[in-house]
Parts: structure tokens; sequence; C-alpha cells
């Protein structure tokens, strides 16, 4: 059952308890998508919204000296977030790190260790929140300092997280208010990383730079990733590589309509003779876009290719029409029996297929793609097979 504000309040008395609009939220959503992976995607997502709503909350009524800022910049916290959760944002001197989790449970406040271990990223207080996007609030349950956190939780060298009990949490942020006024404790003092070669800068780049699910912080031990978080260089090559390999193989279809057109796609008249290019005319008389490319199949016979011909037309902004032909080259007049155009969603599952009889002139297949599809057309004869991936973005 989920509780209203007001019994959260009662529940959670000590506890801050924060809300946001519906359209700040959707926004932040918005600016939370260039990650390589869905899991970084709700990362950034929830990390944004709980860094925008503690420094909206610390803003009331504060003096301009006390006006919180983001700590580091917020393009390294972008690409901090593709691999790793936390946030901080300072005020004067004194660093605080945010953690935000949706887990309800709330006998452990896990700390992962880039924000202890690391000189460039540690804090001198921590605060835990729970984040609940669908409600539109969050609760921040408790506080550590620093040194508490070090002489107190437990280090799990497999996650690499710091585990601190809710025993040696503190719910009332007021105590980290005065405490910090009138008790200034020590700045966290933490050893210096040894720098990476640049053979090793690279070659860890290029490792952990590969798409995944995932994040990387885990598939190489803490020092080396910890001195690649510490040069910005290095964090924002780590971040560019992943995205690269994020971003979708094929052909791009909506660049065909600001005249941008991939190596090999070349237009019909340039893939097909006169009357080849007259028989599959009938869509194209009406088409915004038509081009082709030259599909090898291997075929025994005397041209051994076919040509697959796209055309598009625009229904609206969101909508495209897309047929798909294929014809016989050179100074071929039909296809071979048994070709065949099938069509295929970005998974690889079969939607629709369509093979040439005897005296086929050319096949074709008719479907309507969003923007932001992916789909894949396949031409195959025998035991040969080609496929082109094709996606709207």
């Amino acid at each position: 059952m989920t509780l209203t504000l007001d019994e959260l309040t009662i529940v959670f008395p000590d506890q801050l308890l924060l809300e946001n609009s519906p359209e700040e939220t959707e926004q932040l959503w918005q600016e939370s998508q260039n990650y390589s992976n869905d899991a970084a995607r709700w990362n950034a997502y929830l990390n944004r919204l709980c860094l925008n709503m503690t420094i909206k909350y610390l803003t009331e009524d504060t003096q301009p000296e006390e006006i919180p800022q983001i700590s580091l910049d917020l393009e390294s916290l972008n690409q901090i977030w593709e691999v790793v959760n936390g946030s901080a944002l300072s005020i004067g001197e004194t660093r605080i790190i945010l953690i935000p989790t949706e887990e309800i449970d709330t006998e452990e406040f896990a700390i992962p260790q880039e924000w202890v271990d690391l000189p460039s990223l540690v804090g001198d207080y921590y605060l835990a929140a729970v984040m609940e996007p669908e409600e539109y609030r969050m609760r921040i349950w408790g506080y550590t300092s620093y040194q508490n956190l070090k002489s107190k939780a437990n280090y799990d060298e497999l996650d690499q997280i710091y585990y601190l009990g809710q025993e040696f949490m503190t719910e009332d942020l007021n105590v980290m208010w005065v405490t910090r006024e009138l008790c200034p404790q020590a700045k966290p003092s933490v050893e210096a990383i040894e720098s990476l070669s640049l053979d090793e800068a690279i070659a860890l780049v290029a490792q952990l730079g590969e798409s995944s699910p995932y994040s990387p912080r885990l598939e190489v031990e803490f020092e080396k990733w910890g001195a690649l978080l510490e040069n910005q260089n290095l964090l924002q090559m780590l971040y560019e590589q992943r995205l690269r390999g994020d971003r979708p193989t094929g052909t791009n279809l909506l660049q065909w309509f600001e005249g941008i057109f991939e190596t090999g796609w070349q237009t019909v008249e340039e893939v097909l003779n006169f009357e080849q290019a007259e028989i599959g005319y009938s869509f194209r008389s009406s088409v915004g876009i038509s081009r082709g490319k030259k599909i090898d199949l291997g075929m025994q016979f005397s041209e051994e290719s076919v040509a697959l011909i796209v055309h598009l037309l625009a229904e609206n902004d969101t909508e495209k029409d897309v047929n798909i032909q294929v014809h016989p080259m050179g100074e071929q007049i039909y296809l071979p029996p048994g070709v065949k155009l099938i069509v295929m969603d970005e998974f690889g599952e079969e939607l629709a297929f369509v093979e040439s009889r005897d005296a086929d002139n050319f096949i074709q297949r008719n479907f309507t793609a969003e923007v932001g599809d992916k789909f894949s057309i396949a031409v195959a004869l025998r035991e040969a097979r080609i496929t082109e991936d094709f996606y709207l973005e």
C-alpha cells in the first residue's frame, strides 16, 4: 500500500520528505536519455531527481553564501551516472554526497566505493534517499559523516560497496547542520591513486567502453577503475565510447529525408536499368525518397546479384510508409524462383515475407514504420542470406 505524504510524515517524523511536480519530473526524464543502456538511463534519472529536489529544498530561504552548488560539474556527473550511482553538491566548503535508491528497505545504507575512496569524489557527509518517481517524491531517511562511515561501515570487496547499518545513521538532518556549524569535522584525507600509463588508459577505455547492459565498474580492480575516474579526460572518453557502442547499426532512414545517405545506397536509376526501374515505379510515383543497393547472394546464375530497393513516403512527422522491393539486375528480366524478401523486427522475429515464383519481375512488401522503430530486411535464396538493418531516429 502506498502511503500519502501526510501518512509518511506521521510514520517518519524526523525524516525529510520532498515533492516534485509531474512536469519537472517528466522534464528530468527527458534529460536522462543520453546513456548507453536502460540501467544507466534510470540511474541518471533517479540521480537527477534526487539532486534537483535536494538543491531546490536547500535553496529556500538560504543566504547567498550557503546556496548549494552542484559539486564537480553537471557534465562530469552525467558521465559518472553512466557507470556509478550517486551525485554531489557543495555548500561552501562542505561536500554532500547523495545516494538515491528505490529500495524501501532502509536497514542498510549502501555507498559505492568511488564516493568514499577517490580524492576527487569523497564527501564530508552522505545522505541516503528513497526515491518514488511515480509518486513524484523522495525521502531522505538519514545521513552519516565520512568519519563515521569509514569507522562503522562494512566494506564488501565483491560489490565494492560500503554498507552502513541503520543504527549508525542519523535521521534528522538538522543535527547535521548544527554539527557542521558548531563542531566542524576534519576534511577527509584520501590517499591518491596511482595514474594509469598511456597504454593502460587506452586499453582500459577500449575494454570497458564496449556496450553492455550494466556498468563495467566491477570488471577490473578498483585501483585501475579509480584511476580512470580520477582522470576527467579518460572518464569522458569512456562515456563517449560506451555511447558509440549503443548507437544503432545499419541505415538511418530518417536521415534520407535530410539528403543524407549511407555508403552503398544509390539512386534507383543507378542500380536498375530503365525497364527494371519502370516496373516498380507505381509506388515510387508518390514516394518522397527512393534508394537502392546491390545485394550479392552468390547465386549460380549469370549476374549473381539482385537489387534491394527502398521507397519511403512520409505520412506525417511520426509515421513513414515503407515499400521494400527486390529486383533482378543487369540483363535479367525475372528473379530466379525462391528468392525470399523477409521483414523482421529488431529482435530478429519474422514479421512477414514474400517469395518469388516463376517469371516474377520483382517482389515487394509494404508496411508502416514509426519514428524510433528498428527493423531488418533479409534477402535469401537457398543457403545464401543477406540482412540489412534499418532504424528511424
